[in-house]
C-alpha cells in the first residue's frame, strides 16, 4: 500500500532532499530543494491516487516548472544602477 512514508523514502533514495505533505485535497512538496519553489502542489484527493512512479514523476516536473519560473524572474529583475553621488 502507498502511503507519504514510502513516497519521501523513495525520494531520499534518489538524492532528493524533499519532503511530500497531505493538504486539503491535495498533496505539496516541502523543505529542502523545495523551499523556494512557487509551484509545490499536486491536485489529488489521495496518495494512492498516484503510482510511486508518477509522484516522483511530479517531483520531477514540479522542480523543472520551478527552474524556470526562477530563471525568468532573474531575467525580468533589474540590474542596479551605480549611485552617482559624489564623494
Amino acid at each position: 500500500m502507498l502511503n507519504l512514508k514510502a513516497v519521501n523514502q523513495e525520494l531520499e533514495r534518489r538524492g532528493h532532499r524533499v519532503r511530500l505533505a497531505k493538504g486539503d485535497g491535495y498533496f505539496y512538496f516541502w523543505s529542502g530543494e523545495a523551499v523556494d519553489w512557487l509551484d509545490r502542489t499536486v491536485i489529488v484527493p489521495k496518495i494512492s491516487s498516484l503510482t510511486l512512479k508518477q509522484w516522483v514523476d511530479e517531483f520531477q516536473k514540479l522542480r523543472r516548472k520551478n527552474e524556470q519560473i526562477q530563471k525568468q524572474a532573474a531575467r525580468k529583475t533589474p540590474k542596479r544602477k551605480p549611485s552617482r553621488h559624489p564623494a
